[in-house]
């Protein structure tokens, strides 16, 4: 143990982050081993190694966290797989003492974390679930978020996450154990399914709707590391995958400057451009490098080429917004949204003029999704006041402040109004 007691706070706040952490690891690991059918078993082994360490951590930290809440999980899976062997149907590799501990070992150990891990995603991303379930499960089982927690972030309530839950065990009861994502014959399919889900998890870190914390950098790692595990298998490995991972590098090095000291979002053209990670910024280079082996440009090669762009420009001025308007109209053609539709807008404004820009907004004021999304009501606004149309424009902040999702988006509108009166 570590010299001197700390608190019960601190041991119960590092049990809680190595919880989330590794909860992914376990979960997906256990399951490998007790088997799809016995998930609420696996669930049940990792929350009493959870429960063992705040017990035994009480008065002071083990040198290796980590290492003790897995071998913990590890001792507890065997007495559960030994005592309940005569009522469960476990994988054959389990039938004596010696396989049972060298299987479980083997499971957890950390050189098969990423198969296990990428094993899980595939399996819970099948075709016969909806989106809004393989999100909730990856956020469950991938990203170790309770279930209270991904009510917050979907702003739905904790019986509807369980309700997704209880679905996604019933499917995955069926299989016999976890698929090798090489034998899929829907590959395709499921690939698409995680790709779409991995980006959804993004944006919820990027910018979601929890009004207490819209910003969640976590959230955006987890989904970049968990999008960096597929080019590991051949069958998960595709020019696609590299373009995700490249949106995401160039858009979390940014992160550090969404936000001011207060918490308040900062727009792109204020933000301190020295401060953005550039070494993440050339990881997603070599991403969008081997994206580029495909013959086509998917959705996610688009996005990564926006974001590529913002993210090597040296400021607004200079950046290529002749580049930018083509990724838009090729992207609007293949995926048309209100969202693209009012990006395009803002990047035509940059290229074309103000007029320009304005004129396709507001052309596109009948939408009923932009009518509710207040990033509209503040991208009409900058446009007015940049116009000089600063009537118009304290009119349409003043509908953006009235839809903002969290106070770091209301400050941020309130701001810009605040700079009307000096500009």
């Amino acid at each position: 143990m570590t010299d001197g007691p700390p608190g019960a706070g601190s041991s119960r706040e590092l049990v809680e982050d190595l919880f989330r952490k590794e909860y992914a690891h376990l979960v997906s690991a256990l399951i490998q081993v007790l088997g799809p059918a016995n998930i609420p078993l696996a669930e049940d082994v990792v929350h009493d190694a959870l429960v063992s360490a705040m017990h035994a951590w009480r008065f002071g930290l083990p040198r290796d966290p980590k290492a003790w809440i897995i071998r913990s999980a590890h001792n507890r899976a065997v007495d559960i797989i030994r005592r309940e062997r005569r009522r469960r149907s476990f994988l054959p590799e389990l039938a004596t003492t010696t396989a049972l501990t060298d299987t479980i070992e083997a499971a957890l150990a950390p050189a098969a974390e990423d198969a296990s891990q990428l094993a899980m995603m595939f399996a819970v991303c099948d075709p016969g679930l909806t989106r809004e379930t393989h999100m909730t499960l990856i956020l469950r089982w991938l990203c170790g978020l309770s279930p209270k927690e991904i009510g917050q972030a979907f702003l739905v309530d904790t019986q509807t996450i369980d309700r997704r839950l209880h679905r996604g065990r019933g499917r995955l009861r069926r299989l016999g154990r976890l698929p090798d994502v090489d034998g899929l014959p829907d590959i395709d399919t499921r690939r698409d399914s995680v790709l779409r889900s991995l980006y959804l998890l993004f944006n919820e870190g990027y910018q979601g709707s929890n009004p207490q914390d819209p910003v969640r950098p976590f959230l955006c790692e987890d989904a970049l590391r968990l999008t960096e595990l597929l080019p590991a298998s051949k069958a998960t490995a595709h020019p696609d995958v590299h373009a995700l991972a490249a949106l995401f590098c160039f858009n979390t090095a940014r992160l550090s400057t969404r936000l001011d000291g207060h918490g308040v979002f900062v727009p792109l053209e204020d933000q301190d451009r020295s401060r953005w990670d550039r070494a993440r910024i050339e990881r997603g280079l070599t991403h969008l490098a081997r994206a580029a082996s495909g013959d086509r440009l998917s959705r996610w090669h688009l996005e990564a080429g926006i974001a590529c762009e913002h993210a090597i420009a040296p400021s607004v001025q200079e950046t290529d917004w002749d580049r930018i308007v083509g990724f838009y109209q090729v992207l609007a053609r293949q995926s048309w949204s209100p969202v693209v539709a009012l990006n395009h807008a803002l990047a035509v404004a940059e290229r074309d003029g103000v007029d320009e820009g304005r004129r396709e907004l507001i052309a596109l004021a009948d939408e009923p999704k932009l009518s509710r999304y207040p990033f509209y009501w503040a991208a009409r606004a900058d446009l007015e006041r940049r116009a000089g149309h600063h009537t118009a424009a304290r009119e349409d902040y003043a509908r953006a402040i009235a839809l903002a999702r969290s106070a770091a988006e209301r400050t941020a509108f309130e701001r810009r109004v605040e700079s009307l009166k000096t500009s």
